[in-house]
């Protein structure tokens, strides 16, 4: 390719390093014009690494660059560079574009540009377990735990993707590498944006401030999928796909999904007005994204993973948005069919208030003054003041944790597992070990609405055995 030289104004603070003014001219232009030839300019060892799982996005130059890169712009504009050193093997390069009011920051080490998480990265712990390579900020903050529960969430992905032996071996060997930040502010330095977490395109990265990011990891795994791809998908079919099974952030997906139906079954909002791309990015994230969760959950439950693929695939584009404005209802199932599903779900809330509950029916299982706990076959019956803490027998005395943290800031954590809060109108069960929201009983959000029942100072509730991981026996209390 014939290299286009823009003319250059050049601010170099010496650095350790020595950088040659030739070098620095070539990889300022490079990145201005966003050239194939700035890839010889990438560090190696992370190019390699950005590049382990083959993904391509079709009509894109640079994937190193996706979201940091340069906007087409006149070839005759001045632009500005400077570097400044930062510690003995690393600098951070500035380009300027003074006239179009653009500013861009590269790290290099060794004179090679690297991104923003593997310099900011490079003095956290590092872990491996099957499939994944952690990055780890501050490793009070995370457990095993996690990274068994990350593990069993890309099996079941594995199994409903239908991914191949090949795929799965591919990524047992090349690892997801997954940098957990400690908080906002550090996400933020290391990602550029404001966000809680992120998969990031240029490096397959997943960059979050949870421990358990499902939801990111299930965007890269349609993506894995895929491998040669189109850069803009509908938000409608990939931020649905990734709630379905990933939930969001620190919410189980069976939360989002239960907050999906009472959107839908209240006639606040439904799937037909969010087949529209432009309807669906206006629309808070806190309804669109339970719809269309709930609705990618009924649709390949309808059509199978591999025509939902088709359909992923067919409503993505390179370029021209126009082509994916509006998803055409005929390529979907009937509205009988959505209905009947969403009937099907009413009261299969894991988490519901007790209603007439006969306690002859349950056997007990602990009986304190503070509290009472019963169960049978299916669910426990809980009778609590408000606030309830549940241990385990697996525990994590260096382990911290944030919803602790959050919820309970006057107390001091003792490893506890599970936290039950209760009050008139919502009960949330928390898993503190992988930091989520595993259920949620809302009784605006009941149909018909229905407050959480008290009786002689105990709120009353049930909550199905399967929410947890393990049966509950009086030592955990």
């Amino acid at each position: 390719m014939k290299t286009i030289f823009l003319c250059l104004i050049l601010s170099v603070i010496i650095s350790a390093q020595s950088i040659s003014d030739e070098r620095l001219r070539a990889i300022a232009n490079f990145l201005v014009s966003n050239s194939p030839e700035i890839t010889k300019y990438i560090l190696s060892q992370e190019f390699e690494t950005a590049n382990r799982f083959g993904i391509t996005y079709k009509d894109v130059k640079n994937k190193f660059f996706i979201a940091n890169e340069f906007p087409k712009i006149d070839t005759n504009l001045k632009f500005d560079f400077k570097t400044e050193l930062v510690e003995d093997d690393y600098c951070l390069l500035t380009i300027s574009i003074p006239s179009e009011n653009i500013l861009k920051e590269y790290y290099l080490k060794d004179s090679s540009i690297v991104s923003k998480p593997f310099f900011y990265s490079r003095n956290w712990r590092t872990k491996e377990s099957d499939h994944f390579k952690f990055y780890i900020s501050d490793e009070t903050l995370f457990n095993n735990y996690s990274i068994n529960q990350l593990e069993s969430f890309v099996s079941r992905m594995f199994s409903l993707m239908k991914f191949s032996d090949e795929q799965i071996n591919q990524i047992k060997q090349k690892k997801i590498c997954y940098f957990l930040c400690k908080d906002q502010n550090e996400i933020q330095r290391v990602t550029g944006f404001v966000t809680r977490g992120m998969y990031i395109l240029a490096q397959d990265y997943i960059v979050t401030t949870y421990n358990t990011h499902y939801h990111e990891i299930e965007h890269f795994l349609i993506n894995f999928k895929l491998k040669e791809l189109p850069l803009y998908t509908h938000p409608f079919l990939q931020e649905g796909l990734a709630v379905a099974f990933g939930g969001r952030g620190g919410l189980a997906a069976n939360t989002v999904l239960e907050t999906g139906v009472f959107i839908v079954k209240s006639d606040f909002a439904d799937y037909p007005e969010l087949l529209s791309r432009k309807y669906f990015l206006n629309t808070d994230a806190s309804i669109s994204y339970p719809v269309s969760g709930l609705y990618t959950d009924f649709l390949i439950k309808q059509i199978g993973i591999e025509k939902f693929v088709d359909l992923y695939k067919q409503y993505s584009t390179s370029n021209d948005l126009n082509k994916i404005e509006t998803i055409d209802k005929n390529n979907l199932p009937a509205q009988e069919k959505w209905n009947l599903y969403l009937d099907s779900l009413l009261n299969k809330n894991p988490v519901k208030t007790a209603e007439n509950s006969d306690i002859k029916n349950f056997e007990p299982v602990i009986k304190k003054e503070e509290f009472e706990i019963y169960k049978n076959d299916e669910e426990y019956l809980f009778r609590i003041k408000d606030t309830l803490l549940i241990r385990s027998s697996n525990k994590f005395s260096d382990y911290k944790s944030k919803l602790f943290a959050e919820h309970l800031p006057e107390r001091a954590y003792q490893s506890e597992k599970y936290l039950i809060i209760a009050n008139p109108n919502e009960i949330s069960v928390y898993n503190l070990y992988s930091n989520n929201l595993i259920g949620k009983y809302i009784a605006s959000f009941s149909i018909p609405p229905k407050p959480v029942n008290k009786q002689n100072n105990f709120y009353e509730f049930f909550i199905k055995k399967d929410l947890f991981d393990e049966d509950f026996i009086v030592k955990d209390f």
